[in-house]
């Protein structure tokens, strides 16, 4: 990449332009800070990655070389927050990444503080440093005004109350996705841990349904790819399929399940493990 050329997601993705145009993005969580998994995802055809703050073993000191990886190899790079905070969002900004993804965000409030702390004043109220890897540690000019175009603002819709205020989240000024967390929106009915219950999937249908008609793309968690092409079926522009660790443990499983099934003289009396777990 020339140094002439910004290190950012207007160049590398255009990932604001993405959730709304084209064919619908598919991406995974990373919990595993490692360059080559972000490698491994961009060579197997995925479009995005999300890197977790709120539950993998990291913080954003690793955040700029995992970002230069992931965009390096024609991935975007979203990071999902801890919290919905100025500092958070602003921190996660400054490393570079295409977009952020904010956690919890149960109102219209919510939402437009969101929105606010990822965008330049006047618009926002993100703090401005011209010197940082997104603005090209200085070599940028035009960083400041331009910034904005590059950043997409993906918001959670986890709870009850979420689904509640749809109407008002989706209304907020300059929100680019709704993305629904069906195993925290499953807890808050009443049914923790049943994602694909009936109840939880038809209040994620009226999130990804409500996102299209508000002029917003509409994105889900789905923990395995039969869900996902279920809700790619359902109009969603962007689904996040499981995790990094999901993914490696299924296809480790999957490789000594096939050994069992070809070689019997090395084959377990049970499995430890399966692939459909």
């Amino acid at each position: 990449m020339s140094l002439e050329q910004p290190m950012t997601a207007s160049t590398h993705t255009g990932l604001r332009q993405r959730l709304c145009d084209g064919p619908p993005l598919v991406g995974t969580f990373v919990t595993v800070p490692r360059v080559e998994i972000l490698e491994i995802a961009a060579v197997s055809g995925f479009d995005l990655v999300v890197l977790d703050l709120e539950h993998g073993p990291f913080g954003v000191e690793a955040l700029p070389a995992l970002i230069a990886a992931g965009q390096g190899a024609g991935l975007a790079v979203v990071v999902r927050v801890a919290e919905n905070s100025e500092q958070a969002i602003g921190a996660v900004l400054d490393a570079g990444a295409d977009g952020v993804l904010i956690p919890h965000v149960n109102n219209a409030a919510a939402a437009g503080a969101a929105v606010r702390a990822a965008r330049m004043p006047p618009a926002g109220t993100r703090s401005l440093h011209a010197w940082i890897r997104a603005a090209r540690y200085g070599a940028d000019p035009d960083y400041a005004a331009t910034a904005d175009n590059g950043v997409a603002v993906l918001v959670m819709a986890e709870g009850q109350e979420a689904i509640r205020d749809l109407p008002g989240i989706l209304a907020t000024p300059d929100l680019d996705a709704v993305f629904v967390g069906p195993m925290d929106l499953s807890a808050s009915l009443g049914l923790t841990g049943q994602p694909g219950h009936p109840r939880v999937t038809a209040l994620a249908g009226e999130v990804l349904t409500g996102a299209a008609a508000g002029g917003r793309a509409g994105g889900i968690f789905a923990p395995t790819v039969e869900q996902a092409a279920t809700w790619f079926a359902a109009g969603a522009r962007l689904v996040v399929v499981s995790v990094d660790t999901d993914l490696t443990r299924r296809g480790f499983a999957a490789a000594r399940d096939a050994l069992d099934d070809l070689t019997p003289s090395i084959r377990r009396p049970t499995r430890r493990s399966n692939v459909d777990r």
